[in-house]
This record gives structure tokens, sequence and C-alpha cells, in this order.
């Protein structure tokens, strides 16, 4: 794919160190664009709430760095990666609703299920046994009766490879989010699988890490957020006491969604972490896949149902409150991403949700988050 000037500056505020995914889409509220954050004066800057001088002075410092953006552009294009950014319509809603989401996501494939209407993660020890391995392809096997539905691990040796083995095998698709970046796969055994997810159309390889990124230790939590915030449910079939799987449940449980653990033998260590999530209530018990439809509340005869969306009467409002209530329509949004996805600044649409709250259309959430009033 051509990346387009957007996206250039968007992958150049990206990658500066020490800049998230939540200061990017600060930044961009408020200037409109990665571009102008990029033109922007230090005093400009320094005006919104939030910003403060160790951010100035990278921001200043990767100014000049913009060779190496080119440099890495040249790798996305030869490697036919897209990149998909908050704003864009395929960013990957679920994503949208965490805090902490990145800002900017590195795809190789279609991944067209990551849009599907149940996402669930499968995780676990990366030293799983042949029990595990039969457990995992059991629970794929049991979801594909589901076809609107995405697998979703990390690529790892163990569960997560079983998982997206089988979700193959299933004609469903699965997404592996990687620590590292898209120029190689780790491991290199699962080169091949990798492979296949990128050719299958629901299926493919997502990072928030440069193409050429190694796989160190702070990437891999960092990338077990991504996991829990696709994921609608997760479900892990084996875990040590410790152990990444674990820390995907915890974030999972943070952003309160359903987390399942697979019960074992008590003197079993590749149970031991599994039975602690459900002892100490941070899962619950997975026995069969009706414990998860239940949970869930999935109907199997029939679509997901769709959302009843109230009628306003628009005529008495401004373009900027039209164009407020048209977005609510769809989801529930983060005041932040109003502004960016209405393109105005943030102080602006304050103002309009303030006055659309007034006229008894819209409520705010905790958190900033804001819809329409049912």
């Amino acid at each position: 794919m051509t990346i387009t000037q957007d996206k250039f500056y968007e992958l150049w505020l990206n990658n500066i160190p020490g800049i998230g995914g939540a200061t990017c889409k600060l930044l961009i509220s408020h200037l409109g664009s990665a571009e102008e954050v990029f033109k922007a004066k230090k005093n400009t800057l320094h005006k919104i709430n939030g910003i403060g001088v160790h951010t100035l002075q990278v921001i200043d410092k990767y100014r000049s760095q913009l060779v190496k953006i080119e440099n890495e552009v040249k790798k996305i294009e030869a490697s036919n990666v897209k990149i998909l950014t908050y704003t864009d319509k395929e960013f990957p809603v679920r994503l949208k609703l965490q805090k902490d989401a990145p800002y900017l996501l590195y795809l190789k494939g279609q991944a067209k299920s990551l849009h599907s209407k149940k996402t669930v993660a499968i995780v676990g020890s990366r030293g799983a046994n042949q029990y595990g391995k039969l457990v995992t392809e059991k629970i794929i096997s049991d979801l594909s009766q589901f076809k609107d539905l995405c697998i979703v691990s990390g690529l790892a040796y163990g569960i997560d490879i079983y998982a997206h083995r089988a979700a193959l095998q299933n004609q469903l698709g699965t997404v592996g989010i990687m620590a590292n970046g898209l120029s190689k796969v780790y491991p290199a055994i699962h080169k091949k699988t990798a492979q296949e997810m990128i050719e299958d159309p629901k299926s493919g390889l997502i990072t928030e890490n440069l193409m050429d990124a190694e796989p160190d230790g702070p990437k891999f939590p960092a990338r077990n957020r991504i996991i829990a915030g696709l994921a609608d449910v997760i479900i892990v079939v084996q875990a040590k006491k410790k152990g990444g799987a674990l820390i995907t449940a915890d974030i999972g449980n943070s952003y309160h969604k359903d987390v399942f653990a697979v019960p074992g033998l008590i003197n079993d260590p590749l149970a031991e972490g599994c039975n602690n999530l459900i002892k100490y209530q941070k899962a619950h018990l997975y026995s069969e896949i009706k414990d998860v439809i239940t949970k869930m509340n999935w109907d199997l005869t029939s679509s997901a149902p769709t959302r009843q969306t109230k009628l306003f009467d628009t005529q008495n409002l401004s373009d900027e409150e039209k164009t407020v209530v048209s977005l609510l329509q769809k989801s529930e949004f983060h005041i932040e991403e109003i502004a960016i996805q209405s393109e105005t600044p943030l102080p602006k649409i304050a103002g309009t949700l303030l006055q659309l709250e007034l006229k008894g259309m819209v409520k705010m959430k905790p958190g900033n988050m804001y819809s329409l009033k049912q």
C-alpha cells in the first residue's frame, strides 16, 4: 500500500519514544492532525492540558528524525503492510473503548473477522501439554457454530498456536497479536501458520511495533493488552502460577471483560494459574461451551440484536451538534475520539456536548464517555 502524508506524520508521532496512544489522541484531538502537531510551536503544545516539558522535548527532538520514518515507510510498502490509525473505519472498534489502546496498528492480511459480532481470546501456557491442545481444539470446534466469530491470540508456543491452527481448521477467522515487528515471525517455527493466516481473508497479523522491532520483555504485556482489548470474552486454558496468560486475564478484568478459566488437577503446575483465577473469583469456571454462551447471552438462532436508535429532531441543531449526534448514533465514544472523528478541536467539542446535554439529547458516562439518551 502507499502511505499517505497523513499516515506518514501519524507514524512519526506514534513512534516517538515515551508518547503512547493516549498522548497521540490528546494531541491530535486538540490540533486536528499529526502533521499539525509536527508543525506546532512549543508554546502552542504547552497550552494543552497534560502535555509536560518532557513531552515537548521529545517532540522537538524527533522533528529532525524523519529519515527514520521514511525508511519505515519503505519497509511497510515493500511488505504489503497496512497502517490502521484510531480514526480509520477499519480500526477495531473494541479497541477504541480502551483508554490505553494504541493509536496506530500495523496489519498484515485482511483480518476481516476483527469486525465480527463475537471475538474470543484464547490464551495459555507456552509449555501446554497434549491435554491443553485437545481442550483448545474442543473449545474452538464448539465455537465454530457461530460463523461471525473471531479467535484472537498471541502466536506464541503452546495454547496460542493451537488456537490459531484450530481456528483455521474450523474456518473461523483468527488474528495473531505480535510483540515484535512484522518483518519477521516470532517464533520462527510458526511462520507457516502465520502465512496461512495472512492468506486467509478473515485472518491476519497485528502489531503496534516498528517493522524491525525485536520481541523484548516489555512488549509482551503491551501485546497482551491488545489481545484483552479486542476480546469480548477471554478463555485461559492452561497457565502456571505466573505468566503472560494471567497478565491478559488481569487486564481483561480491568477492562470489564468476561474471563473464563479451564480448571485442572490441584497438583498440576499447568493448572495452578487457572485454578487460582477461579479460586480468587477472577474468572468463571469453564467446563463446556454452554458456560460461555449462557454468560454472554449468545443466541444461536438469530443474529445479534440490532441497536435501537432513538430518533431526534435535529432541525434546530447547529451543524456541529448534528455531526456529534450522527456519530453517537453509531456507538458511545470518548470525548477525545469525538473530537478526532469530527475533526473539531477538543475545547469546541466540549462546548457542543454540553449544549446537547442541556437539550437532553446526550449523557456523559464515567471516564468522559458520551452516548445518546435512550
